[in-house]
């Protein structure tokens, strides 16, 4: 029996448009009409989540920066950063490849420079708008919940990003987004472990959560819940890894797949 279901966002519950329908909205209330608990496992912050959040009316932790934070409401859970110093290289690297750079630190996003990818995120989101090089002292103390870097141009040089990934320190690791991205956390920082945790607070055992997903950050969550499901723009990876594929694309996959295992009906 289902008591848990968990959802990715962006890919997931949204589509590229980001915007959450009302349909997503009426999931999550006839879940709780059936006493079935819902959350998200994001790799957004929570300053990019928290309104999500608030329209879905959560009310139990939820997952973000792809493992490192665990939010209920405005209350930080778990907070898992990384030091700055030891990515220098990697971001000035990005940088000089015209590459842009986003990094979270404290639930707070700020950006390396503007680049065209940049400004286009400012004006059709309305995000990204702080501006911040690390100084001296930052490069040297500041830890961080997260950097992504984002390659415009898809055409491979990511993998360059991922070679340096693989050489960082241990307290390091990352994951890779087909050709755009890779996205730096600490290592022991998945949505598989951060759900765990949630789980074990909620004294709901694994065989009881349905999670859903899209890609490669998804993997071990799928994994590690009774049942893993996947929507139908899921990444080739992640459908292997998924115990049911939906047909339909996003938030209609969403809804294919919580009408089968919990029996409700949106």
């Amino acid at each position: 029996m289902i008591r848990l279901v968990i959802s990715d966002m962006d890919g997931t519950l949204i589509d590229r448009d980001e915007i959450l329908t009302d349909k997503a909205i009426k999931i999550a209330e006839e879940l709780k009409k059936k006493n079935i608990l819902f959350t998200i496992a994001t790799g957004r912050a929570e300053c990019m989540a928290s309104d999500y959040v608030k329209k879905m009316k959560i009310q139990i932790p939820y997952i973000a920066c792809n493992g490192a934070t665990i939010m209920e409401g405005d209350t930080v859970l778990q907070r898992k950063q990384i030091p700055l110093k030891g990515l220098r290289a990697l971001m000035e690297k990005a940088d000089s490849m015209n590459m842009s750079l986003v990094y979270t630190a404290d639930g707070k996003e700020s950006i390396y420079r503007e680049t065209p990818w940049i400004r286009r995120q400012q004006k059709e989101f309305n995000r990204y708008f702080h501006i911040h090089v690390p100084t001296e002292y930052e490069w040297k103390h500041l830890m961080i919940d997260k950097l992504m870097i984002m390659d415009e141009t898809r055409e491979g040089a990511i993998a360059i990003l991922e070679d340096m990934c693989r050489e960082l320190p241990d307290i390091y690791g990352f994951t890779r987004y087909t050709n755009k991205s890779v996205e730096v956390v600490s290592r022991d920082s998945t949505k598989a472990s951060a759900l765990k945790s949630v789980a074990t607070l909620l004294d709901i055992p694994p065989e009881s959560i349905l999670a859903v997903g899209d890609h490669q950050n998804d993997i071990e969550m799928l994994r590690y819940s009774g049942i893993g499901a996947v929507v139908g723009n899921a990444t080739e990876d992640a459908k292997h890894a998924a115990d049911y594929v939906a047909s339909g694309r996003c938030i209609d996959g969403v809804q294919e797949i919580v009408e089968k295992f919990c029996e409700i009906t949106v």
